[in-house]
């Protein structure tokens, strides 16, 4: 008896292991209600706010900025770079925003649909260059982080 119990126990565990993290993505955008873009081998998409013990999973950059007023207190976002598994840190501490030195935004959509490849952050100008030349934008400008926000809240 004691035997089917682990057993049991065991099977249960690794099929919650196998579901949860596909459910994990599953979810929509707080703020636009798009579905969440996964992440890839080569490119991260995924926007993840950190604030207290709270984790929230945005579908880019600018969904955060434009919810922001939502979300109360100091605040971390692990905001996807160029490079797959180095997101950029962005913080607001005490209301105030920051970036690392160099940061880049970039917010070149016009439907929302396409927020997640086209508002981004880049750990450097050059990060943007390529990007931008290997996905054929055209007229796209780099934005500091105070050029970003202002674009957010003149858009909302």
């Amino acid at each position: 008896m004691k035997n089917l119990i682990i057993a049991t126990s065991l099977l249960a565990l690794g099929t919650l292991g196998a579901v949860s993290p596909a459910l994990v993505h599953e979810a929509d955008c707080p703020y636009c209600k798009l579905k969440l873009v996964q992440n890839t081998n080569d490119k991260d998409n995924e926007v993840v706010v950190r604030f207290g013990n709270k984790k929230i999973e945005y579908r880019c950059i600018y969904c955060v900025f434009a919810d922001q007023k939502k979300l109360t207190g100091d605040l971390i976002v692990y905001a996807p770079s160029e490079a797959a598994g180095k997101p950029v840190l962005v913080r607001r501490t005490g209301g105030n925003w920051t970036a690392p030195e160099g940061t880049g935004f970039f917010n070149a959509f016009r439907r929302h649909q396409e927020c997640a490849g086209l508002s981004r952050t880049f750990s450097s100008k050059s990060a943007f260059d390529r990007y931008v030349a290997a996905n054929n934008v055209a007229n796209a400008k780099a934005l500091t982080l105070k050029e970003m926000l202002a674009e957010v809240a003149k858009a909302n």
